[in-house]
Order: structure tokens, then C-alpha cells, then sequence
């Protein structure tokens, strides 16, 4: 009888042409390509590089100065002239937005700067320090919770006095509170893992341990809360510039722009169309880019 062969190892499969000459950050598993794989994030992320270009390019594509009137178009129609018409005084509508653009995305961009770095470090002080630390710093964020951003973000612009700068501050303050706890049960949740009990029993420091093991782990709520904090700042700001507590005239900000056109809604419809749609489509694509994040770093919550 036939002696039976040895089972021989089977050779190692060539490497998958699909995957070929795809460097590290284009892995299949790496963040950016599930990023461009999803159709979410994809489009959302396509609206705000446009809204962001139009707000670096603004005063090169604007055809008119912002503040410049044209008395003889006052309220005009839009038209070949003036694309999406003209204001009270004769401003040109579609230069005001564009000049907008850059004023809107930079003091959401400037509030949220606020929010994330005030609100992460109260956040992680409370849960990492705990004891004391966090029963004081909890009750403060507490209380603060009880009062609504935009009314919070009306009493600290009302002490301040009105201005672009002072509604940024407000809105950048109002929202540090709902950061702070979200930071500080994140910080909870990954302190009590497993790895991070195994470091301090073998002597890691604390710096190394909030640094190395809590920060990197906490990051992917925070991201994904930032990107929607964007689209509420945007909100909040227009808010305080609509009621005369933001960007004061002639400044041309998306709220103001719209405070403006609610008087002349009958008449002139497009004073407060344009801005208001623009508002619309920003905060809507910050929103659809946010959920687009959590599915990517929860799947089970999508």
C-alpha cells in the first residue's frame, strides 16, 4: 500500500491587486477611506469645501464692494446687474453674501475653538482627578445646563456689549458646559478599562496615562460632537446678530443679513431668502457630516 504524502503548507497567496498601490492613510480600513465611502460623508464634506472656499475667495468673487449703495437699485430685483438684487439702501445682495461667508465660518470656527479646549480640559480634569475636583466642577456644569445656550450666550453678550467679537465669546461659553460632560464620561469610560487599571499597577505616570491612553480614546465623540457644535454655532451666532446682539452694521453677516430682510419679507423676498437659505445648507451639511462621523467610529449606532 501506498505510503500517504505529507500535507505540505499552502504557498502564500499573491497579494490582491485590489488593494495594490494604495499607500498607509488609503488602507481599506483606514479613516479616510471609510470616509469617502460614505456617500454621507462624502457630499456633506463637498457643500462645506465650496462654502469654505467662497468664504477664503469672497472679496475676489464678490462683483461689488459690500458696503458700497446703489441708490438708484434700492430693493431691486435680483437681475443681471445684481444677481440676487439689492438691499434697503442699495447694497448688493450676492457681495454681502459672499463677504458673509467668511465672517459666519470664522466666528463658528473661533466659538467652537472656545467650547472644545475650555470644555475637554474642565471635562478631563473632573473625571480623571475625580473626588472634590469633580463634585465642584459637575455642580458648576450643572447649574449652567439649567440655562439654555442662546439665553446664556444674550446675558454674557448683554455684559460685554454688542459685537461680533463678544457674540463669538458668548456663543464659545454657552456651550462649554454640555462639552464638559460629555468629555467627562468618556474620560470615566476609558479610565476604567482594563489597560489603563494594568498601567498604573506597573507604575505608568499620570501625564503618560491621561496623554497616551485617555486623550487618543476619547477623541472620537468629541469629534463627532465638535462637528455638530459647528452647525449650533452657526445657529447661535445668526441668532445674536438677528435679535441686534451680534455683527453690528454694516458688517455683512448671514444674521444680520437676514434681521435685515424680515422687514421688506412681503416686498423684497430675497433679503432674507438667500441668507437664510445659506444658513440652511451649511448647518444641514455640518449635521449630515457629523452623523456621517459617528457611524464611522460606532457602526452599531448606525
Amino acid at each position: 500500500m501506498n505510503q500517504a504524502s505529507p500535507v505540505l503548507p499552502a504557498p502564500p497567496e499573491a497579494p490582491s491587486q485590489k488593494g495594490a498601490g494604495k499607500t498607509t492613510w488609503m488602507r481599506e480600513d483606514s479613516f479616510l477611506e471609510k470616509l469617502w465611502r460614505s456617500p454621507k460623508a462624502r457630499y456633506s464634506l463637498g457643500v462645506l469645501l465650496v462654502v469654505i472656499a467662497v468664504g477664503i475667495a469672497g472679496p475676489w468673487l464678490a462683483p461689488h464692494d459690500p458696503t458700497q449703495p446703489f441708490y438708484e437699485a434700492l430693493l431691486s430685483e435680483p437681475s443681471a446687474d445684481h444677481a440676487l438684487g439689492t438691499d434697503s439702501i442699495g447694497r448688493d445682495v450676492l457681495s454681502r453674501l459672499l463677504h458673509g461667508a467668511r465672517v459666519t465660518l470664522l466666528v463658528a470656527v473661533m466659538a467652537v475653538s472656545i467650547t472644545f479646549f475650555t470644555g475637554t480640559f474642565i471635562g478631563v480634569t473632573s473625571g480623571f482627578v475625580g473626588g472634590a475636583v469633580d463634585l465642584v466642577l459637575m455642580r458648576i456644569m450643572d447649574m449652567l445646563l439649567a440655562i439654555p445656550n442662546i439665553i446664556m450666550a444674550m446675558a454674557i453678550v448683554a455684559i460685554l456689549g454688542p459685537s461680533l467679537t463678544n457674540a463669538m465669546i458668548a456663543v464659545g461659553i454657552a456651550g462649554i458646559p454640555k462639552y464638559a460632560r460629555l468629555t467627562r464620561g468618556a474620560t470615566l469610560t476609558v479610565k476604567a478599562s482594563g489597560y489603563v487599571e494594568a498601567s498604573r499597577a506597573v507604575g505608568t505616570s499620570h501625564a503618560r496615562i491621561l496623554l497616551v491612553q485617555i486623550m487618543p480614546n476619547i477623541m472620537s465623540p468629541l469629534l463627532v460632537y465638535t462637528t455638530l457644535q459647528i452647525g449650533i454655532a452657526i445657529l447661535d451666532t445668526a441668532a445674536l446678530s438677528f435679535i441686534g446682539l451680534g455683527a453690528q452694521p454694516p458688517t455683512p453677516e448671514w444674521g444680520t443679513m437676514l434681521s435685515e430682510g424680515k422687514e421688506y419679507i412681503h416686498d423684497a423676498w430675497w433679503l432674507a431668502t438667500f441668507p437664510g437659505l445659506s444658513i440652511t445648507i451649511v448647518v444641514f451639511a455640518v449635521n449630515i457630516l457629523g452623523d456621517a462621523l459617528r457611524d464611522i467610529f460606532d457602526p452599531k449606532a448606525s
